[in-house]
């Protein structure tokens, strides 16, 4: 169910919104993050995902989520744990977003198709997504995703 864009700007500085994250990983171990069109961290590379409608339980936003925004389905989803982001960028003001990250294992189809809300998309391995600069989220997120271990998402 689509917020209605007057309600929504309402919603946000007074409330947290409920979403989903994807760490979308290949066989191969290559993560695929999004190049972000909208608010929040528009112009930056972020995983897929977004907010968790009325009544939907969180896997179910995820698998919606992936096949919304990446043309991509799995049944292979681990969740790895749920966190608090803030963004204070964007015609909003600010974000506050109660999220959980969800592994999401794709096997070998790398094919991809986005929505509007992107408007590149890229596998790569996570040791080369860190040597970009990336939202602290994203960053921590990636790194837990490291075999040898890493920090774990923070705000």
């Amino acid at each position: 169910m689509l917020i209605p864009d007057d309600l929504y700007s309402q919603i946000l500085p007074v409330m947290p919104i409920p979403c989903v994250d994807l760490l979308v990983m290949d066989d191969a171990g290559s993560v695929l993050l999004l190049l972000r069109n909208n608010e929040p961290a528009a112009g930056q590379w972020f995983f897929p995902g977004g907010r968790v409608h009325f009544g939907e339980k969180r896997l179910d936003a995820a698998k919606r989520k992936l096949e919304a925004e990446c043309g991509l389905t799995s049944s292979r989803f681990r969740e790895i744990g749920t966190y608090d982001w803030f963004f204070s960028s964007g015609a909003n003001g600010g974000a506050h977003s109660i999220t959980t990250l969800f592994e999401v294992h794709v096997g070998s189809n790398r094919d991809f198709r986005l929505d509007h809300q992107s408007c590149e998309a890229s596998w790569r391995a996570p040791h080369e997504w860190l040597e970009l600069e990336l939202h602290p989220f994203v960053r921590n997120g990636l790194s837990a995703s490291i075999p040898d271990g890493g920090p774990r998402p923070t705000n």
